[in-house]
């Protein structure tokens, strides 16, 4: 039998953990912040291998010692002195200038380090005070110095050949440093005073900088980014968030009302009139076979956003999507993010689980490129097919609340119909290509060819014997 400890022993010890600086408290942050970087479970990293380690530089403190981001850190250095002399055109005094810039850079990130520190979701015991700030204010001027050179297109032979890998790198949801610290030596650097000015500065300079991925449409107004954790998830909020729209008047919002009640009052009585005994099935049929049952594809020419997905009589209306190494290690990330914070209404989380549930095979892949949803860059229609496969496969969501969820009930119903079924195989059969269209109108003009010949040698044998 193990030997037990006296009360106040193990009182002491458990007073230790309930102490723990990592957990959230007031006065020095606001709780919300707490949890936003995290490491990602070990089975998320096994099935996406590859998608969530940086390949050359490591920001934060979860990949520092990696081996394939050690030769960045000497560039670092190098940016980190860029920055300190930044706008600085004189020669005489600048050790003695850069040095009190740094000083005060040091000094004010210091300020925030415990706020810093509970936006990590590990004690981070290995990184000493000294050791932690030296890491925000070199990894924070780093990122700053590198975009506002790729801005000027002032960027060294060196970084012109390696700015893509940096690119993805600082979209990882575990190579993030948190925004604020980005914001504070931003400002510090331009000598500014009004902080509000400054901060859209910065959102305009990494809007230039993350163009790859331009959010379809209006991009979201500097405004509308109340909260921003850091770079990746501001890059979340771009993907999924609408642009500003004017307000809609008294009529507007009534006659969408009506429209709405009455979509729902005919889909009920439609449902009654099916006779459906059971519950509409929380899934749907992958993309070939709800075209067996009668079910379209179209590409959103004018999508709202990237995740403006409809359904429209038989129709799924989706915007088109390119697949490749970046869009995958992107769509990775933000649903990663989604599911660390917030699955339950996740937009990128819905969209995974209905790509998921439309692609199982390669042919599902071929078939969405053909109608204009797809364009995949990677070497095969089944990689596609398993990269969203494998994120599906990690996905927690509600089925009954996720995005997609009025959409997929929508889907069932529209299949359910017998007639739309069979009006779906005439179109698979009949109407698919022109030579198909052709084929079937030989064959009407040759049956009615037929049908009036009969007719005219009944009519004239008749009139032969009367």
């Amino acid at each position: 039998m193990m030997p037990t400890m006296s009360d106040e022993v193990l009182l002491s010890r458990m007073e230790k953990g309930i102490n723990n600086p990592l957990l959230p408290a007031g006065g020095a942050g606001k709780e919300d912040e707490a949890f936003t970087i995290v490491r990602l479970p070990s089975h998320i990293h096994e099935t996406n291998k590859g998608l969530y380690e940086p390949r050359l530089v490591s920001i934060g403190p979860y990949h520092i010692s990696s081996a394939s981001t050690r030769a960045m850190q000497v560039h670092k250095w190098r940016f980190l002195r860029d920055f300190l002399l930044r706008g600085d055109h004189h020669r005489d005094g600048a050790e003695g200038r850069r040095l009190a810039r740094l000083a005060v850079y040091i000094r004010e990130v210091r300020k925030v380090e415990a706020r810093a520190r509970r936006c990590y979701g590990e004690p981070l015991d290995q990184l000493g005070s000294d050791d932690f700030v030296q890491m925000l204010v070199l990894d924070g001027c780093f990122i700053l110095e590198f975009m506002l050179k790729y801005d000027a297109a002032v960027l060294d032979a060196y970084m012109q050949w390696v700015w893509i890998y940096i690119y993805y790198d600082l979209l990882l949801v575990e190579n993030q440093l948190p925004f604020f610290v980005l914001a504070k030596l931003f400002s510090l650097s331009m000598g500014t005073v009004d902080a509000a000015v400054d901060r859209r500065r910065l959102l305009r300079l990494i809007f230039k900088f993350f163009s790859l991925h331009d959010p379809p449409g209006q991009d979201p107004a500097p405004g509308q980014f109340t909260v921003i954790y850091h770079l990746l998830h501001l890059q979340h909020q771009r993907m999924v968030m609408a642009p500003e729209r004017p307000k809609l008047g008294r009529s507007a919002r009534l006659t969408r009302q009506m429209s709405a009640t009455v979509s729902r009052i005919f889909s009920s009585i439609r449902a009654r009139m099916i006779g459906m005994a059971t519950t509409t099935p929380l899934a749907i049929p992958c993309a070939t076979a709800l075209m067996e049952l009668g079910v379209t594809f179209r590409e959103n020419a004018s999508p709202a956003g990237q995740f403006d997905v409809t359904f429209q009589d038989g129709t799924i209306v989706i915007p088109r999507q390119a697949i490749n190494a970046g869009t995958r290690i992107l769509m990775a990330n933000v649903f990663a993010l989604e599911q660390t914070k917030d699955w339950k209404e996740g937009v990128v989380t819905g969209y995974v689980v209905l790509m998921n549930a439309l692609v199982s095979t390669a042919a599902d892949v071929a078939l969405l490129r053909r109608h204009g949803i797809f364009d995949n860059m990677l070497s095969s229609d089944d990689d596609a097919a398993a990269f969203f496969n494998r994120l599906g496969d990690c996905a927690l969501f509600d089925p009954k609340t996720h995005r997609y969820a009025r959409l997929f009930k929508d889907t069932n119903e529209y299949c359910d119909s017998r007639w739309n079924r069979y009006v779906g195989l005439f179109k698979r059969d009949h109407l698919r290509s022109p030579c198909s269209i052709i084929n079937l109108l030989v064959a009407a003009m040759l049956l009615g060819v037929s049908v009036l010949s009969a007719g005219y040698t009944i009519c004239r044998y008749r009139h032969g014997c009367s």
